[in-house]
């Protein structure tokens, strides 16, 4: 597939602070994209006349505004209007590296029996918290590695053949977050052929405050239990909570159960805390880190309604 031409796509809501910086990303690539189509779900600040702004300056960007087209269907809508065969998706709110296209069309031009390119993505952690939230929830390239093959690439860091979009039936729209990872397992199980691009990087923003990032888990875990997906995980999850649960009502006849409870929340505190001290160096990490990891424990609860919102849906 030799001088392939590739469709990149994004959708995006109210990106005003963040829309300048990933369009000049964009726009400065080694290899440019053959064209640029952009979902708008429906801002109600400057990003569409930001958007436009680059449009003028012959920018090669397409901009379809659809109101309330959450993030599956503003993909859908993108890749239906794409003229190319190849599809490059990321996100808005991403920083885009230099030679993430470059890097990640490579394996198609290559190789023509490739269906689908999975590229990387990385921290982009501007403050302590930031950084100490990437090192505890970030999955680890080294491990992704080890099994390139398990790995579930996001839509922020992916390209694909508009054909094999086609045949899974696009993402699913009926979920609000984990579609990505939905779209994904569909490719699998259709016989997709995957290639694993470390070098296609796009830099994530990190979620700067604790509310924002309860409601990340929160979401993540919602739409992965919509969708049905992890449940084994997920139910891990519950049972030693359920066993902590246990214990602190059982302290109210035995009270040395209390010594083993608080024992058994040290450890689960503790070893992912000096994990992260070791890589971070701070001491503040021994504040921030286990904050971080209880309001991931509450977030995870969302995975429940989730599991409620599916049976609804089947019914």
């Amino acid at each position: 597939m030799n001088g392939i031409k590739v469709s990149l796509i994004c959708t995006l809501k109210n990106e005003e602070s963040s829309v300048k910086e990933f369009l000049d990303s964009l726009l400065s690539q080694s290899r440019q994209t053959d064209e640029i189509i952009i979902v708008d779900g429906g801002s109600t600040d400057r990003t569409v006349e930001i958007i436009n702004s680059y449009i003028e300056k012959g920018a090669p960007i397409k901009l379809i505004v659809k109101e309330g087209a959450n993030i599956a269907e503003g993909r859908n809508i993108a890749i239906k209007n794409a003229k190319y065969d190849v599809i490059a998706s990321t996100d808005a709110g991403c920083r885009i590296d230099k030679h993430w296209l470059e890097n990640l069309i490579k394996p198609f031009e290559e190789d023509p029996s490739v269906d689908v390119v999975s590229g990387w993505y990385e921290a982009d952690a501007r403050t302590e918290f930031e950084e100490c939230v990437a090192e505890l929830t970030y999955p680890k390239l080294g491990r992704v590695l080890k099994d390139s093959n398990k790995f579930l690439p996001s839509s922020r860091s992916v390209a694909y053949k508009k054909t094999v979009w086609e045949k899974v039936g696009g993402y699913p729209e009926w979920l609000y977050t984990a579609e990505d990872t939905l779209f994904d397992l569909n490719l699998k199980k259709v016989g997709c052929k995957f290639a694993f691009v470390p070098d296609a990087v796009v830099w994530w923003k990190v979620r700067p405050n604790l509310r924002s990032l309860f409601k990340q888990f929160y979401l993540y875990a919602k739409g992965n239990g919509k969708a049905g997906l992890f449940l084994k995980k997920y139910l891990r999850e519950y049972a030693l909570y359920l066993l902590g649960l246990i214990l602190l009502l059982s302290g109210f006849v035995y009270k040395s159960l209390w010594l083993l409870l608080i024992a058994c929340v040290l450890i689960y505190l503790l070893r992912p805390t000096i994990k992260a001290y070791k890589e971070l160096r701070s001491f503040k990490v021994f504040i921030i880190a286990p904050t971080i990891i209880l309001i991931h424990a509450l977030g995870i609860f969302g995975y429940i309604v989730g599991l409620i919102e599916r049976t609804r849906k089947a019914s």
